[in-house]
């Protein structure tokens, strides 16, 4: 391996324990969204990166409790800039969930070359590799070229208005191309670079019914808006269909989530007025909220057609009319960071990572497809599936590997 390749690996594994304890640092700083509010992890990035030498941040924020940070680590001429990001937000643990956690979620616990805890896949082990590799690339690496911009954005979770798309409309950031630190993995951690990722259409559903005493409901007409719901549900759910092209990132398709929140009624006694449900459509690149919309009344006009007790209303979320023509990006295998990407992974892993889709969605829609930058969606450390879920966890290894290829990477691209 050539010598400042060397150095950087060497930098990472001398620094091996305080990349896992700023991991788990991150892991036990709340960062919950909703209800939204990232100032206390963004101080504990602060303090980190100022430790490190990463001293020329500035926070940057449309709301006092949702701040965005970014770091600009300059090179020596005015060759490209790279732009590296990670959202700083989680999920909230949820109801449900809490009771199926094995640890308290908010309390990292390291187990079997296992980091334990909310947010530790998604993402903030990635948050932590790209810290370091930063790092690294400042102390091993004078002689870069180009800028390395680090954004440590918030929001990602609930639509990044206060986040992603906040820095992109504000022209706040600029780069000729980006990476996005989000767990790639499906089955084993980087088993795919991800050059392009899936869209979302959130929409809600509300069915009206008869509100009225339900001993009388028999006695009077009326109509139970929970049943009308679950009609509609289960009609959706076996019979609609989005219409799309074929692609070969996603030969699965369109994925559709038809009741991922479901509310009605009011009480015993009470026969149900109203009832309504939440549904997320997952839609592959070159598709736009507003096709996949569309598709969706006209299916829901057809069910009411078919049924003249049924009354609804739909109304779409986290897909603002200002984004609805605008469709998840893709960036081309031949793009420079992309291989280079692909050669950091092969010299650290050991073995080659081929080019595939994310199945989920990032803030790629707004730095590329707003923003006008080629990002790589995700590629990083974690499995995908245990996002979002009781004992999230990801593999202490993988947190310090992708430290390296992210440094490893960078470095190519800037020199």
């Amino acid at each position: 391996m050539p010598e400042v390749r060397r150095q950087i690996v060497e930098y990472l594994d001398t620094r091996r324990g305080e990349i896992i304890d700023f991991a788990c640092q991150l892991v036990a700083t709340p960062s919950a969204n909703p209800p939204g509010d990232e100032r206390a992890i963004a101080n504990a990035m602060l303090d980190k990166m100022s430790h490190l030498g990463l001293r020329d941040t500035e926070i940057v924020a449309s709301l006092p409790g949702r701040p965005n940070i970014v770091c600009r680590i300059p090179g020596s001429g005015t060759d490209a800039t790279l732009l590296l990001n990670g959202h700083m937000d989680t999920k909230p643990v949820g109801r449900e969930a809490r009771e199926l956690w094995k640890t308290d979620p908010l309390r990292p616990v390291l187990s079997d070359g296992k980091l334990y805890g909310l947010g530790a896949t998604d993402m903030k082990g990635g948050v932590a590799a790209l810290v370091f590799a930063a790092s690294a690339l400042r102390e091993v690496c004078p002689d870069r070229r180009g800028d390395l911009l680090l954004v440590f954005s918030a929001d990602e979770e609930a639509g990044s208005t206060y986040g992603a798309r906040y820095l992109v409309e504000q022209r706040l950031v600029h780069a000729d191309a980006a990476l996005i630190a989000e767990p790639c993995g499906l089955r084993r951690d980087f088993d795919k670079l991800c050059i392009a990722s899936r869209g979302t259409l959130c929409f809600r559903v509300r069915v009206s019914g008869t509100q009225m005493h339900s001993s009388t409901s028999d006695e009077f007409p009326s109509t139970n808006a929970s049943v009308k719901m679950a009609e509609v549900l289960s009609r959706m759910h076996h019979d609609m269909i989005i219409p799309h092209a074929p692609h070969k990132l996603f030969p699965r398709g369109v994925t559709r989530n038809i009741g991922v929140r479901v509310e009605g009624g009011v009480f015993y006694g009470v026969l149900p007025g109203q009832a309504e449900f939440c549904s997320d459509i997952r839609i592959l690149p070159g598709m736009t909220p507003r096709q996949t919309s569309r598709a969706v009344r006209e299916f829901l006009a057809k069910l009411a057609a078919e049924d003249p007790e049924l009354r609804l209303e739909v109304t779409e979320e986290l897909s603002c009319s200002a984004l609805a023509d605008v469709a998840h990006p893709e960036v081309d295998a031949g793009e420079p960071l992309v291989g280079m990407l692909q050669t950091a992974a092969q010299q650290v892993l050991g073995s080659p990572v081929s080019v595939g889709g994310f199945v989920g969605g990032t803030d790629a829609l707004y730095f590329h497809g707003l923003g006008g930058i080629p990002t790589i969606p995700a590629f990083g450390p974690g499995l995908l599936p245990l996002a979002h879920g009781p004992n999230e966890w990801v593999a202490v290894e993988a947190v310090v590997q992708a430290s390296k290829i992210y440094a490893l990477a960078a470095w190519e691209y800037l020199k």
